[in-house]
């Protein structure tokens, strides 16, 4: 973790999303608040293990996550899962735009969310997955775009058949709308696999996303 945490930091990074799958390290989190780095958690991170469960059978979340995946369709959450957003156990968390096989996974669940007042994390990376695979119709794209509870946008580019956090590109789905979000104070979050590239991308992605290059 504290790795990771340092390299990204090198970039000029204004803060760290932590995800889960870094070894941990003892005092991570100490090192950070001494150190004044805004963080994020991200559904099952751990400061003490790879990762944490994040859904109980009966759709309990047992995190306390900035934000979280909504469950696959074919976790044991799911018959429970729609049944407690619609009764507003979740309206305190921030949920992710998902892909079809999730929660929020298409145009009708993001529509269904709005309509509930949930709040968002939008994922650009997966909301490029659910146009490709012709379920987000661009009524409801331009919806998203001007809804009112987004608490997180997340960025990173692919082929649009799978979530393969590819880095950005100047023409990446939803970046520039990102950027605006961002201008406005919404938390963005870079997430293409960094540790895969040179030092001079990387810096070259931090670019994209503060709109500098």
């Amino acid at each position: 973790m504290k790795d990771a945490a340092d390299a990204l930091l090198a970039l000029g990074a204004e803060g760290l999303q932590l995800t889960p799958g870094n070894a941990p390290c003892e005092g991570f989190l100490d090192d950070l608040r001494v150190r004044g780095v805004p963080v994020r958690t991200h559904h099952g991170f751990d400061a003490r293990a790879l990762r944490r469960q994040v859904w109980g059978p009966g759709a309990e979340c047992q995190v306390d996550a900035d934000s979280v995946h909504p469950p696959r369709d074919v976790d044991p959450a799911s018959a429970h899962w729609v049944r407690r957003a619609e009764s507003g156990d979740f309206h305190a968390l921030t949920l992710e735009t998902m892909y079809p096989g999730y929660a929020l996974g298409t145009g009708d669940a993001l529509t269904w969310a709005m309509d509930l007042g949930l709040k968002l994390a939008v994922d650009v990376a997966h909301l490029h997955i659910q146009r490709e695979a012709g379920v987000l119709p661009g009524h409801v794209w331009r919806r998203l775009q001007d809804y009112p509870s987004i608490h997180e946008v997340h960025v990173s580019a692919n082929p649009g058949d799978r979530d393969a956090h590819h880095p950005l590109r100047p023409d990446t789905f939803g970046l520039e709308w990102a950027r605006a979000r961002r201008a406005d104070g919404t938390p963005l979050i870079l997430e293409c696999y960094m540790h895969r590239l040179s030092d001079e991308t990387r810096r070259t992605q931090v670019a994209l996303c503060q709109g500098t290059t």
